[in-house]
Formats: structure tokens, sequence, C-alpha cells
């Protein structure tokens, strides 16, 4: 289980973290040594607040779901517009940011022929 992980990513206390799930520091500490597994009540509360999916915290990989705890808030804004998005302007979304990489490119090739490299 990757709670701990969590956990101090978070910079948070094992007795932050039991208060939250109303428990004992004793008790979760348990949780984190894997000597006794988190209810599902217990799961959700974790996930909400770390914001992730319950599968992350249990270290299952499900490779079509997206976990939002690895982005940045602006990462995960722009998903959460390009959610509500139809095809047509996906469409213009994905050529968009080709364009912005094919841009980043030349500059970085500028640079480098304006260094002598």
């Amino acid at each position: 289980m990757k709670i701990k992980e969590f956990r101090i990513k978070n910079n948070y206390s094992q007795q932050e973290i039991a208060k939250l799930l109303n428990t004992s520091q004793s008790n979760y500490s348990k949780y984190e040594r894997n000597e006794i597994e988190p209810d599902l009540k217990t799961l959700i509360r974790l996930s909400d607040y770390f914001h992730t999916t319950i599968d992350s915290l249990l270290e299952h990989e499900v490779p079509y779901l997206l976990d939002k705890s690895i982005l940045t808030n602006e990462q995960s804004n722009l998903i959460d517009k390009i959610t509500n998005l139809n095809r047509e302007q996906c469409m213009l979304v994905d050529a968009y940011i080709e364009g912005l990489k094919v841009g980043q490119q030349k500059r970085e090739e500028t640079i480098k022929k304006l260094k002598g490299e």
C-alpha cells in the first residue's frame, strides 16, 4: 500500500492523518506497515484527501484511468476543460499543442545556432 508515500509527499504526520480518519496514530501506523488493512470507508477518505484513486493507494495500476495526483493544478484544470469539448474543438486543441511543440523545437534550434553549438 502506498499510503505512507502519499502522506510524506503531502508533508503530513501520521498523527494528522489519524485525526482525519478518527483513529489512533498507532492504528494508522499499522495501515502503513500493512499489518492491518483499512476498510472501504477509510480508503475512500484517504483517496479523497490525497486526491487520488483507491487503486493508486493500493498500488493497483489501471492503465485507462488518470491519477490526477501526479498532475500539476494547471494540468488538472486543462483536463477538466478538455472533457467538455466537442470533437472539432478537441482537434483544434490537439493542433494547437502540436504547434506549441514545433515552435519550442524551432526556438531551441535557433538558440543553439546563435550560441554556435
